[in-house]
C-alpha cells in the first residue's frame, strides 16, 4: 500500500502526448512509369522512326528532279539558242526516263515525246505548234533568244517540278 499514495501524487499521462506526427507516405517516383506511359513511349519512336524514313525516301526520290533543274540552269546560261534547245530537250528525256523508267519515252520522237510530257503534268504546258517548234529545233537561229525558247524553258522547269509520279499515271498513255 506504500505505493497507491506515491501514484496518486504522480499525475496521468497525458494523451495528446502520446500522438504521433502524421507520416506522409513517400512520394510517388517518376521512374519506372506507368505501363501506360510506356506503350507511349514506344508508339512515339516509332512514328518518329517512320516519319523519317519517309521524309528520307521522298527526299531521295526528288533527287532527280533537284539535278534536273540545276542542269537546267546550267543550259539556260548557254549562248547559242539551237544548243540549248537541244540540250534542253536532251535534258527532258533524260529526265523524263528517270520518271517513268518503265515507259523510255527518250526513244520516242519530237512530237511523240511532247505529247508524252503533256499527258504527265496536270498544268498546261509546250502548247507551241509542231511547226513553230520544228523551226525553232531545226532552222538557222539568230544569237538572241526567242520568246519561244523561253516559253519552253519555263514549260521545262514546270514540268520538272510538277510532272506525275510514274505510280499515278494513267493506264493507256502514248507511250
Amino acid at each position: 500500500m506504500a505505493n497507491t499514495p506515491n501514484m496518486a501524487n504522480t499525475p496521468a499521462p497525458n494523451p495528446l502526448d502520446q500522438l504521433r506526427d502524421i507520416h506522409l507516405p513517400e512520394p510517388i517516383s517518376w521512374w519506372p512509369p506507368a505501363p501506360g506511359w510506356w506503350i507511349l513511349a514506344l508508339a512515339g519512336c516509332a512514328l518518329t522512326f517512320w516519319l523519317v524514313r519517309y521524309f528520307y525516301r521522298r527526299y531521295k526520290a526528288k533527287h532527280y528532279r533537284r539535278q534536273a533543274l540545276l542542269q537546267l540552269e546550267q543550259v539556260k546560261a548557254g549562248s547559242d539558242p539551237q544548243e540549248q534547245l537541244q540540250a534542253l530537250f536532251v535534258l527532258l528525256k533524260q529526265t523524263a526516263n528517270c520518271a517513268y523508267p518503265n515507259r523510255q519515252p527518250s526513244s520516242l520522237a519530237i512530237e511523240s515525246f511532247l505529247e508524252f510530257l503533256r499527258f504527265s503534268c496536270k498544268q498546261s504546258l509546250f502548247t507551241q505548234s509542231n511547226l513553230e517548234l520544228q523551226s525553232l529545233l531545226y532552222a538557222k537561229q539568230t544569237t538572241e533568244p526567242s520568246p519561244d525558247l523561253e516559253s519552253l524553258f519555263e514549260d521545262a522547269r514546270i514540268w520538272i517540278k510538277s510532272h506525275t509520279i510514274e505510280d499515278k499515271l494513267e493506264l493507256g498513255v502514248p507511250c
